[in-house]
């Protein structure tokens, strides 16, 4: 069963959570052999705009899914909202949505400037 879930993040910084799966009765389902996939994308079906980030999905059976994003891909989020999915793919290539929402981001203040290999300082 589809779950409404809008997502709060802030631009460059690391994100992670952990979905627990339940069957609509309640019951924990066993996920084995099962994957996860989820997107970002300025809009659902949105043929036009590429992705925007790709998720990491690791299924951890028996009914949970850990999904992140690294500070560099969020860092990359330079719209203020997104559209997301969360589905799981069972064993036979059945695909079910699970979550979907909207990604609000928070446009990052301080920036930490980039290093400058040794190699490359110039002499004064």
């Amino acid at each position: 069963m589809l779950r409404p879930t809008n997502l709060c993040l802030h631009q460059g910084d690391s994100w992670a959570a952990t979905v627990t799966v339940l069957n609509a009765d309640g019951t924990t389902p066993d996920l084995t052999g099962y994957t996860a996939q989820s997107q970002f994308r300025l809009a659902p079906a949105d043929q036009e705009h590429q992705v925007a980030a790709e998720l990491l999905g690791v299924v951890v059976p028996p009914n949970l899914i850990s999904i992140s994003l690294t500070a560099e891909q969020t860092t990359l989020l330079v719209d203020p909202a997104y559209r997301w999915d969360l589905q799981i793919i069972s064993p036979t290539g059945e695909v079910t949505t699970i979550l979907a929402g909207s990604v609000a981001i928070t446009l990052a203040v301080t920036r930490i400037p980039p290093v400058e290999p040794p190699w490359l300082r110039r002499i004064a």
